[in-house]
């Protein structure tokens, strides 16, 4: 409770020194008489009284007439030629007319007419004192104008002024003017002596422009003695009577305003100290320090606009200027309205102070702004221009679509332009609006395409129409299409690959395993003979044989395959070691009934490679064509320097059929033999392929029927 008792006896104390502050010179110890609004009424009052009432203006005056005014009214209207001119200009053809229709009285009047318009711009110019004349009946005619209208105000005059009463007298002609009657005890009073007279302020009295006459009325010179004053009963049944009053009310209530800032000040700096944490630990604070930098400083922005502009300045104003009705009225709306400013001015202060503290550091002002909405839209407008051709448009609308509604407004001022106005909005604005509205449609389209891939309609393909950055848009949305469909076709395939891995896996592992477990079992029985337990064995051998290279090829490709391989590159001779690897499968070759053609270059052939690994690749590759090589049939074998590499190439007939997908072949476990009839463990592809990419080389399979084509390309050292 002490919080806000603090919070409400410092708005008050606020808000009396303001009011002192701006108030107080014009209202602490003046009465009414000494402000200088009734300093302004008085002297108004007295410069409206004599001229309209003590020494009004008369027409009779003589004026001067310059040389310059002479020639003016002369040429007014052009030279003499120009002038006649005009005159025969405007009568001849009503002349003409009336002669044609035999009208003898009206061309006679017609002519006279014109005769003598013409004989007195004649006389304008052939004689100063003919214009002199007429120069002086236009200005007395401008001063009688002036007088009438001055007449005109006789009466709001004494409306306006109803409550002053005089006595004076005209010190050279000694005629006396009265008004009312003198009082013993007036509200205000002011004596005239000979050595201070009454006279007027003014130095121009009215002005005039009758006829094209620029004029100013002389103000009166004349001076009077007497009295002025203000009679109270009159000035009480007044308007005046009541400004007064306010006046009154206004100094006692900054009289009281004053009183309580000065004790509001005292309690502050001795009952009610200021208590930061009284202030920084209310729930309110809490809740306030999670809300949005502008949701902060905008609250703070509206109450200062509340406290100050609309609040206490719109008070003091109201509390200067304003007064109506009766002393209750007027203590009720400066009451309430004090009230409010308090409310407001507490609540600026409180928030004054929670800004103050929360934000003594700038690192948290720094924390809000980069989580702030304003922040935000900073970042999102910086993309506006990431594709300068949409920022661009987006600018040119808006500034069509702004000057558009300007020049709308503007036909209510000047009507005229609507000419421009429609011309501007048939090829300027309605085009520009009609681009914009095509460019969302084809957006709208764009979306509802986007929401189909996203469910996963992938046929159908975007329009692409223009050059525009939509349409780039759409081109790069089909590319993801496809993209995205090439990749579930790609996932589809590998799907069934892993499926057939599982399914050979299974099945090579199996077939040596199965015979182990039998041949382990009959050498079990105990009246097996030698021989049968040798040959068993012997089978044994075998299986287990295979069942290892089985196992060691799978764990070697999975090495190569995940990146563990490590390489002992050296320069090697690929003729060479092409050479030694047949030589090591002469026996194969000769027992295989396949014609081995090959052809290697004259000059040893240098690659940078694992010896050991490249050599593994080459035995794989022949022991394939052994393996799947129809017999009987001719392979070759080719090696050759090309562009820098160093290629391989090794051609034969195959001896099953492998189809048009040649790529599964480097597949895990796949063999050209569907029924896995063969010998072989379906890896040796797969290897010879991952060695070739860990060496930085190309294989690749080509098929033309029954043709089976495998290339190896090396860059050479």
């Amino acid at each position: 409770m002490k919080k806000w008792l603090w919070l409400i006896t410092a708005s008050i104390v606020l808000i009396g020194i303001f009011s002192v502050m701006e108030l107080g010179p014009k209202f602490f110890g003046k009465t009414y008489l000494e402000t200088s609004e009734f300093r302004e009424e008085y002297r108004n009052y007295i410069n409206r009284l004599v001229v309209l009432e003590l020494d009004p203006p008369k027409a009779e005056t003589e004026y001067i007439v310059t040389a310059a005014e002479i020639e003016e009214y002369r040429t007014r209207y052009g030279t003499l030629a120009q002038q006649v001119q005009n005159i025969q200009d405007q009568y001849n053809p009503d002349i003409e007319e009336a002669r044609g229709n035999d009208n003898g009285s009206l061309v006679e009047i017609l002519t006279e007419e014109r005769n003598q318009k013409i004989n007195a711009i004649r006389e304008n110019f052939a004689d100063d004192e003919t214009v002199r004349e007429k120069i002086q009946e236009e200005k007395q005619r401008a001063v009688q104008v002036a007088i009438n209208g001055l007449k005109n105000e006789e009466g709001d005059f004494n409306s306006r002024f109803p409550y002053f009463v005089y006595d004076l007298t005209n010190t050279e002609t000694g005629e006396n003017f009265t008004k009312g009657d003198l009082s013993s005890r007036p509200y205000f009073e002011k004596k005239y002596t000979e050595a201070v007279p009454l006279r007027s302020g003014n130095d121009e009295l009215y002005y005039t422009n009758y006829n094209q006459t620029e004029m100013m009325v002389p103000a009166s010179d004349a001076e009077f003695t007497g009295t002025v004053q203000i009679d109270r009963a009159l000035l009480a049944a007044s308007d005046r009577g009541a400004n007064i009053m306010g006046h009154l009310y206004t100094q006692n209530t900054l009289y009281i305003l004053g009183a309580l800032a000065i004790a509001g000040a005292v309690l502050l700096l001795t009952k009610l100290r200021f208590e930061r944490n009284a202030l920084l630990k209310t729930p309110l604070y809490s809740k306030w320090t999670e809300w949005p930098l502008e949701v902060k400083f905008g609250l703070l922005a509206l109450t200062l606009l509340f406290a100050l502009p609309f609040g206490l300045a719109n008070t003091l104003s109201m509390m200067e200027h304003v007064y109506y009705g009766s002393l209750g009225t007027f203590f009720w709306n400066t009451v309430s309205s004090l009230v409010l400013n308090a409310v407001f001015l507490s609540l600026l202060i409180l928030q004054g102070i929670w800004v103050l503290f929360y934000y003594k550091e700038t690192k948290t002002l720094a924390e809000d702004f980069r989580n702030s909405y304003l922040q935000r839209m900073l970042l999102q407008a910086r993309y506006a221009f990431l594709k300068k051709s949409v920022g661009v448009q987006m600018l040119v609308l808006l500034i069509v679509v702004f000057f558009w509604g300007i020049g709308t407004a503007l036909l209510y001022v000047v009507p005229e332009a609507i000419i421009i106005w429609i011309g501007a909005s048939l090829f300027i604005g309605l085009p520009s609006l009609l681009l914009m509205i095509s460019r969302f449609g084809y957006l709208n389209i764009l979306m509802d395409r986007t929401e189909a891939i996203a469910a996963g309609s992938l046929n159908e393909q975007i329009p692409v129409r223009g050059k525009s950055p939509i349409a780039q848009h759409a081109i790069q949305l089909n590319r993801l299409k496809e993209g995205v469909r090439q990749s579930m076709s790609e996932q589809a395939k590998s799907e069934r690959l892993k499926t057939e891995l599982i399914t050979n896996v299974s099945h090579d592992l199996r077939t040596p395993l199965t015979s182990i477990i039998t041949y382990t079992d009959l050498m079990k029985t105990p009246d097996l003979s030698n021989e049968d337990r040798l040959a068993y064995a012997e089978i044994l051998d075998r299986k287990s044989q295979r069942l290892k290279t089985l196992i060691e090829d799978l764990f070697e490709v999975s090495k190569m395959a995940s990146g563990n391989m490590e390489l002992h590159r050296q320069r090697v001779d690929f003729t060479q070691l092409l050479t030694q690897a047949f030589a090591e499968h002469a026996e194969d070759i000769s027992s295989s009934g396949l014609d081995f053609r090959i052809s290697t270059p004259e000059q040893p052939v240098y690659i940078m490679a694992d010896g050991q690994k490249w050599w593994r690749v080459l035995d794989n590759l022949i022991l394939n064509a052994i393996k799947y090589a129809l017999p009987g049939t001719r392979v070759f074998v080719n090696l050759k320097e090309t562009d820098g590499q160093a290629e391989f190439i090794m051609k034969n007939v195959t001896r099953f059929e492998l189809g048009e997908n040649t790529d599964e072949l480097f597949e895990r476990f796949k063999r050209g033999d569907v029924a896995r009839q063969t010998e072989g463990s379906g890896l040796g592809l797969a290897i010879a392929q991952s060695i070739v990419d860990l060496h930085g080389g190309t294989m690749k399979i080509e098929v033309d029927g029954d043709l089976f084509k495998v290339t190896v390309a090396l860059p050479n050292s």
